[in-house]
């Protein structure tokens, strides 16, 4: 029957129109096409592409016009050519997807076989097309109107009277310009030309001359009482520096904040006051931050407005506005940040006067005085002192080398090492790198001291704390002391090693979250005997006299344990010191040595003279 066949008809439409919306599913439906660029079947992302490449194509083909006859031509990019992809993907999401199920289906069916053209949205910039239009008006009309103003002329303003002109007609050119530049389909179009009148009149112009003469009538100062500057500008100086600007109901005045500038450039070091660094100052045993201050500095833009205003009065005389925003290299802030509140740990080690050693102890506490430490940070003797060198002032002086004092460039460090060392081991910070002398010594703490030479053995330690640590070296001829300044609750301990004697003492307890330190250090054990004497020969040395230039010691062992409690939580670490046995060398003449084959000499003493000879 004609009805079935019909109806079957109708039910396959309907299910290839359901087929066709499923797989259309968040795409552009059905042909549509933006200036010939199908967009239709893409997902939004890909629409908008192929919109920022119909804009691309749009903007960089110029479109001409004609004024009076003449023709120009434009370049869309050039005017701030600019395509809302976003509202045309958006509308085209919209297409046959609007209306109830009927009209969507007939929109459907009707478009099977059609192109939807979709509108071009796109705008351009305003002030570009009127600085183009400007330049038509003068270029190619020739005869644009003109709004008037006030002219200066050294020091005297003068009136430039407004006239009438033509120009390209403003409310309808710019509408011209967007609808050429939105198409390929350009056409040669003309944009018309109308007569225009100014706004301002006469009158208007004589006024504002009245108000230039006023600004230009005499000196300005301006004075700034908190701070005790002045300054004054010249006649001259205020009419370099005074702009006009004409709008259709008046002309505004300003200053020139360049000029301004350029005239207050030599004046800067007696107008300006330098900022201040906050400073962290030592006062006994607690550090103290020294507020910083800003500086000042002359803003051109204010002082450029304020002397307008003062040239518009009567008294001509202003405020000097000073900025206070000059902000010091180091500030208060910045310092309070560190959390370096007081001495943590100080330790002293003492030598004898005058000695080359002391000479290298002095110049590598300069090197390492003041260094900050930041929270986590690793600090390296070594890399922050540097190689030790004649060019920088050391000196030789004993170094162990072999089991054998030597002198070396740099020689006596070491001492500065232990002192540093002890004071890393008292104030609870973490022992990264150490290593103690090969031979005891007693002007250091026995098991708690360190060595140091190029490039090793080297000292470190990890600033574990929750605060910076500023390093403070100080000495005299005969002793180099090092203090750490951080804040461990208040907690500050001091010590020195003394005739041979370590002595710690607790200057104050601290609070509940101080580090306390206690350590200790075994008797010595594991005894060993020096080698026997080695015998150095030196033919200035005459027998039977022999020099020690190196006195025996026994080598031994001793354990040291360092605990660090905190709120009643204490860590134990354990290591074992190993001091090598030290050889006695003994300085002879080479004819004491047994079988050198060298003869001893012989003094013989004549009246008037004395000769020494070889003995047979």
């Amino acid at each position: 029957m004609p009805w079935l066949v019909a109806l079957g008809l109708v039910v396959l439409i309907l299910a290839f129109y359901g087929v066709s919306r499923a797989a259309s599913a968040g795409q552009v439906l059905g042909s549509v096409q933006a200036e010939g660029i199908e967009i239709g079947g893409l997902i939004p992302e890909e629409a908008e592409a192929a919109l920022v490449d119909l804009e691309a194509n749009l903007a960089e083909s110029p479109t001409t016009f004609t004024i009076g006859g003449s023709e120009v031509q434009i370049t869309p990019a050039s005017i701030g050519f600019n395509l809302d992809e976003a509202t045309m993907v958006r509308r085209a999401m919209e297409i046959g997807r609007q209306g109830n199920f009927a009209g969507q289906f007939w929109w459907w069916l009707s478009h099977l076989f059609s192109t939807h053209e979709l509108a071009v949205t796109a705008a351009v910039d305003r002030d570009a097309v009127e600085a183009v239009m400007s330049i038509w008006d003068s270029d190619v009309i020739g005869n644009p109107p003109f709004p008037g103003g006030v002219g200066i002329n050294g020091t005297v303003a003068e009136a430039l009277y407004p006239r009438s002109g033509q120009q390209v007609d403003r409310s309808v050119a710019p509408h011209l310009i967007l609808g050429q530049s939105a198409t390929f389909d350009r056409t040669v179009t003309a944009l018309p030309v109308i007569t225009a009148d100014p706004t301002l009149t006469n009158r208007d112009i004589d006024q504002a001359v009245l108000q230039a003469q006023l600004i230009l009538a005499g000196p300005v100062t301006l004075r700034n009482a908190e701070r005790e500057r002045e300054v004054t500008f010249t006649v001259g100086q205020i009419a370099s520096g005074l702009r006009t600007e004409v709008f259709p109901d008046s002309i505004e005045f300003s200053i020139d904040p360049d000029v301004v500038s350029e005239i207050l450039e030599p004046l800067k070091a007696e107008l300006e006051d330098a900022p201040v660094d906050a400073q962290l100052v030592i006062e006994g045993d607690l550090a103290v931050v020294v507020p910083g201050r800003r500086g000042t500095v002359i803003n051109p833009e204010t002082t450029a407005e304020h002397l307008l205003l003062a040239a518009n009065s009567a008294a001509r005389v202003g405020t000097f506005p000073i900025d206070e925003s000059a902000e010091p290299e180091v500030t208060t802030e910045e310092l309070e940040d560190l959390g370096i509140r007081h001495k943590v740990s100080q330790f002293t080690t003492y030598h004898p006067c005058c000695q080359n050693r002391v000479t290298n102890i002095h110049l590598i506490a300069d090197k390492v005085n003041n260094i900050m430490v930041m929270p986590g940070d690793t600090f390296s003797l070594n890399e922050s002192a540097g190689e030790r060198t004649t060019e920088d002032g050391y000196l030789e002086d004993g170094t162990i080398i072999g089991g054998e004092i030597t002198d070396t460039v740099g020689g006596g460090v070491s001492q500065f090492a232990t002192t540093f060392y002890n004071a890393i081991f008292w104030g609870g910070f973490e022992d990264v790198v150490h290593k103690p002398h090969s031979f005891y010594f007693s002007r250091y703490p026995l098991g708690i001291e360190a060595t140091i030479s190029w490039p090793l053995p080297d000292l470190q330690f990890r600033n574990d704390s929750d605060t910076a640590i500023l390093i403070q070296t100080s000495y005299s001829n005969s002793s180099i002391t090092v203090a750490f300044y951080g804040d461990n609750d208040g907690r500050i301990v001091a010590g020195e090693q003394s005739e041979g004697q370590l002595r710690m003492s607790v200057v104050a307890e601290g609070g509940p979250e101080a580090r306390v330190v206690a350590a200790d250090v075994s008797d010595p054990y594991n005894y060993r005997d020096p080698p026997p004497a080695r015998y150095v020969g030196d033919e200035t040395i005459m027998p039977p006299e022999q020099i020690v230039d190196q006195a025996p010691a026994q080598g031994y062992m001793v354990n040291v344990s360092r605990t660090i409690t905190v709120n009643g939580v204490a860590t134990t670490t354990e290591w074992t010191v190993v001091y090598s046995p030290r050889q006695e060398i003994i300085k002879l003449h080479p004819c004491q040595i047994e079988g050198s084959g060298v003869s001893c000499p012989t003094t013989t003493t004549v009246p008037g003279e004395t000769t020494t000879t070889l003995a047979p």
